[in-house]
């Protein structure tokens, strides 16, 4: 017998989870559509000369009070082979036409539900009720079942998928020739029980159930044709798709092969950051550097050590800036109980042309709303400067020679090739699984691209300029970590103090560089551009705890940003032929 073929479903994870749950939803639905009856369901089934046949049912319903949009009938199309396991039967099905009783058309949709074709009968924007009528046209090929001695049409004609009751239903055969046998059942799916058979014209019989089928019961029909009334029936037969387990043959092949894409891939990888991503591989000892090499910013020297221009680098240059004069820095003390500390950034007169135009564009997006500004109102605005301030200080880097090309561009740049490549994975996966097992390569072709978005952030390379750059500047780091070591040699250079905080800023070590001025009055550098409350304000401790503070408030303040051949059906039983399926209401 033919039985009907259901796909399983061929996704894991919360894929599966959806799928069932809308599964486990239309099912409620289902269960749920009562209160409206088929009155007469009656089918016109005529073989055609060349093997097609051709079904007309009209399903007459009625909804009574309920509103409704339409029916859904559901045609099986995808049976099982047991001949060949790997095949499934297909029937080709074209709708011609569907209109009510009155030859009107109805609007409709076709999709693919399982192994049926679903017809949506209805307008969405449109409620009906009471009784309706539904005339469905289509046309079949593949099928006709062939045998030695004769052909057959064994067809469900309701299908037991109704979840209302059928009032009456027939089937009207017409063949290019008298049937030579027939044969009817009806009831549950193996019922043997019969039906009514008549003989109303030359090549014309009749079948009627002559009672009302309750849902999960249906009308199945069989008729003989002598052979050589029609084409000698060939089924049409498709590979049956692959389970999803199926996708992953783990034979030693396919294993092998995994295993191979993966390494060569991991190989490929690593030979790309090898040859572009690596920095000259000469290497020089670090040694200290007593002031920043070649005069470089500390936005600069951040860039250069960390290879990225962040929130940190923009902050050290706000303290630069009013280290050398063009903005102070005046502390707010916090109000009541559950207040906090805030703090008031004023521009002076300094003329800001000598300034680098990263430096230039931070000035200026301090103050665009005016000459002084709170730190605590940058929140609304200065995301926008930050942006475009790391963008010029890549872009000053570049242009200097530090770096072949911009940092940031070239991380973007593997990160989304490594993205477009798991993307590339997951489509080899579904179509070498789907079509010879092969899934397991897939799988391994996405190591290498999780590697490549791994390995992105160090992709940059510097030029060989910039590396010897970025070792002298390990080497001002050396120096200023070590220096609460050698606290006498500070004791005449307290302006170092402030020239070299904010690369204590960018280098994190703001602690250790305030210790090698314990017990100095800074008073007299610093007052000109900074002004804090506390009592111990220009103690070297005191003021690196505020301004510790001061930049933690900048960092949070300037980054923030606003709110798809069959069995015979004499001596089978209802529902072992092709067609049947179902439908309900909508």
């Amino acid at each position: 017998m033919l039985r009907i073929y259901s796909r399983r479903t061929r996704l894991l994870g919360f894929a599966c989870v959806l799928l069932a749950a809308l599964l486990l939803g239309a099912s409620a639905a289902r269960a749920a559509d009562v209160g409206w009856v088929i009155n007469t369901f009656d089918s016109a089934i005529d073989i055609q000369s060349d093997g097609r046949v051709l079904v007309n049912e009209t399903i007459a319903v009625d909804f009574g009070s309920l509103e409704k949009h339409g029916i859904f009938r559901e045609i099986p199309v995808r049976y099982d082979w047991p001949a060949d396991p790997k095949k499934i039967r297909v029937y080709e099905l074209q709708v011609l036409s569907v209109t009510n009783a009155q030859g009107r058309a109805w609007r409709y949709e076709t999709g693919s539900n399982g192994a049926n074709v679903e017809l949506k009968i209805g307008d969405p924007d449109v409620t009906i009720s009471g009784k309706q009528t539904y005339r469905i046209s289509y046309v079949l090929r593949g099928a006709i079942n062939g045998f030695s001695d004769h052909d057959e049409l064994f067809w469900n004609v309701t299908g037991s998928e109704w979840p209302v009751p059928i009032l009456s239903s027939s089937a009207t055969v017409h063949a290019p020739a008298p049937l030579t046998q027939t044969a009817c059942y009806l009831g549950q799916v193996g019922s043997r029980t019969g039906c009514s058979i008549a003989s109303t014209g030359p090549q014309t019989t009749q079948f009627v159930t002559g009672r009302t089928l309750s849902p999960g019961e249906q009308l199945t029909i069989v008729g003989a044709l002598r052979k050589g009334v029609v084409p000698d029936p060939r089924p049409i037969l498709q590979d049956r798709p692959r389970e999803f387990a199926q996708y992953f043959d783990a034979s030693p092949i396919w294993l092998g092969l995994a295993a191979l894409v993966g390494v060569l891939g991991l190989a490929l990888v690593f030979w790309r950051w090898y040859t572009a991503g690596r920095d000259d591989p000469d290497r020089v000892t670090v040694v200290p550097e007593y002031e920043p090499p070649e005069k470089m910013r500390p936005a600069q020297i951040g860039l250069i050590v960390d290879e990225r221009a962040d929130t940190l680098d923009v902050t050290a240059s706000i303290v630069d800036l009013a280290v050398r004069g063009y903005l102070t820095i005046t502390e707010i003390p916090k109000e009541g109980l559950f207040g906090s500390r805030d703090w008031s950034l004023k521009r002076t007169d300094k003329d800001a042309a000598d300034l680098l135009q990263y430096e230039r564009t931070i000035l200026t997006g301090l103050f665009a709303t005016g000459d002084e500004v709170k730190l605590s109102a940058l929140r609304r605005h200065f995301y926008t400067t930050l942006s475009l301030a790391e963008r010029e200080l890549y872009t000053d880097a570049v242009a200097r020679g530090w770096f072949p090309a911009d940092p940031a561009r070239v991380r973007m740049t593997y990160a989304i090739a490594g993205v477009a490549f798991i993307i590339l994975a997951g489509a080899i996966t579904f179509l070498l699984g789907a079509a010879v097992g092969g899934g397991l390569v897939g799988i391994a072709s996405g190591v290498p691209a999780i590697a490549l978005i791994a390995v992105s952030p160090v992709m940059p390379r510097k030029s060989k300029d910039g590396a010897e750059l970025a070792r002298r500047s390990q080497g001002f780091r050396m120096y200023m970590e070590v220096a609460e070591k050698d606290r006498q040699k500070f004791a005449e250079k307290e302006h170092l103090f402030t020239d070299y905080l904010p690369y204590a800023i960018v280098f994190g070590c703001v602690d250790q560089w305030a210790k090698a001025f314990e017990g100095i009055d800074l008073k007299q550098v610093t007052s000109s551009w900074y002004s804090g409350s506390s009592l111990n304000a220009f103690t070297a401790s005191g003021l690196s705890r505020d301004l510790s503070s001061f930049s933690d408030q900048v960092s949070t303040a300037i980054a923030s940003t606003p709110g798809g051949s069959g069995s015979s059906g004499f001596g089978g039983g209802a529902g072992g032929g092709g067609g049947g399926g179902g439908g309900g209401s909508w």
